[in-house]
């Protein structure tokens, strides 16, 4: 396996993750969160759930650094959705226990992913390969390393909130139904995905066992407040939705995420997405959540910024999207 190089006076230890170093990567996840005022937190069923779910295998895509006593200080993942495309991304992400900073631990598990992410994108046939890492904006420090090493912010994303304290208005349905997602229309709706964003930045499709296992088989995947829209005997929205208690102690307030909306292009125009949103902000209403959340790409094709925008939903907090061409 390939590992991160730490000055050897630090005196660690590097293997791939395991899915019974759930309940301490969590804490660890989440002290970093603390110390870093940012907003999401992991339990350990979701820890459990990414590493299940999103890197196959873990040995070669995940790296834990223990200190002397074995516990976990530092660890890193690169996940990549591989598929036949003109262009590919892989995704590292990093973490460093706020204790352990100073010693450029971030470094060396940039450069980690920066050659496993290169390996993993050898696999698939496409034009162009790309590693990448997302950042919160108030992350200054993290993104002067990536730019250290030749990322460039190339996409803006929005995490938008929006109050559930008022009525909502009432969307016009003519032409098609939105009703609540029931398992038959599982695969339906995957199919609605790959189709509605193929035209967006970065997206791949998902096959039917990433579909299950990243989307309906998630923790936080709330099938109560989720819907499809459907027209002419077909699925033709989606709206899937998500909800994470573990973050509600630092938001202050209880919040449910749409976590996808996604509607077939020739069907777009016609109010679909909107009537798919107010009844899933609808359902987390009767459930008494305060707040709906979103996320957006700035530069979405579709306009969904403005859609969003126009049901009420505020920009709260925004990241960035790093990335660095490989060959």
């Amino acid at each position: 396996m390939n590992v991160p190089s730490f000055p050897f006076e630090l005196k660690l230890t590097c293997s791939p993750a395991k899915v019974a170093d759930a309940a301490e990567l969590s804490a660890l996840f989440n002290a970093i969160a603390d110390a870093d005022d940012t907003p999401e937190r992991l339990s350990e069923t979701s820890m459990k759930h990414e590493l299940e779910s999103y890197f196959d295998p873990l040995e070669g895509r995940t790296v834990v650094a223990r200190d002397e006593a074995g516990k976990i200080v530092a660890y890193a993942t690169v996940y990549s959705r591989l598929a036949e495309a003109e262009e590919m991304r892989a995704y590292i992400n990093l973490y460093v226990d706020p204790t352990w900073r100073g010693y450029d631990l971030e470094d060396q598990l940039i450069d980690w992913g920066i050659a496993v992410g290169t390996a993993v994108l050898e696999e698939v046939a496409a034009e162009r390969r790309f590693i990448c890492g997302w950042l919160y904006k108030k992350q200054e420090q993290m993104a002067a390393r990536f730019a250290a090493r030749g990322f460039t912010p190339i996409r803006h994303w929005w995490e938008m909130e929006c109050l559930l304290n008022r009525p909502m208005r009432s969307p016009q349905t003519k032409g098609f139904e939105v009703v609540p997602w029931l398992p038959e229309f599982d695969e339906p709706a995957r199919l609605v995905y790959n189709a509605a964003f193929a035209d967006h930045w970065g997206s791949t499709p998902m096959d039917e066992g990433q579909w299950q296992k990243q989307v309906i088989a998630s923790p936080g995947f709330r099938r109560d407040y989720s819907f499809v829209a459907v027209a002419q005997g077909q699925v033709v929205g989606y709206s899937a939705c998500e909800e994470y208690p573990e973050d509600w102690d630092a938001a202050g307030r209880s919040e449910a995420w749409v976590g996808g909306l996604g509607v077939l292009r020739e069907w777009r125009k016609r109010g679909i997405a909107t009537a798919l949103l107010i009844r899933s902000m609808e359902a987390m209403q009767a459930a008494e959540i305060e707040a709906a959340m979103i996320g957006v790409d700035s530069d979405s094709p579709s306009g969904a910024q403005h859609l969003y925008a126009d049901v009420g939903f505020i920009t709260k907090i925004t990241g960035t999207t790093w990335q660095l061409e490989v060959d």
